[in-house]
């Protein structure tokens, strides 16, 4: 049977566009806060950074968010 490996690449993983699955948020900035966001849903990455849809807990109320890679450490899906 002849089998073809996929190539290695050192390259960073792209996440991709996650629509409809509600899932959790983490995200750590430069400056040592962390933010966590509920029911996340339309996770997009950007060029420039990344946006999502989520519901606030205490509110109930859908927002939109964006975030740039500039004041962003990283992040946590959950």
């Amino acid at each position: 049977m002849d089998l073809e490996r996929p190539k290695r690449t050192n390259a960073p993983m792209k996440p991709k566009e996650i629509k409809g699955e509600k899932m959790e948020l983490i995200v750590f900035t430069n400056n040592g806060q962390t933010y966590h966001f509920f029911e996340v849903t339309d996770f997009k990455p950007t060029t420039t950074g990344f946006s999502f849809t989520y519901t606030g807990k205490a509110t109930g109320v859908t927002r939109k968010a964006v975030f740039n890679n500039t004041c962003t450490a990283g992040y946590a899906l959950v």
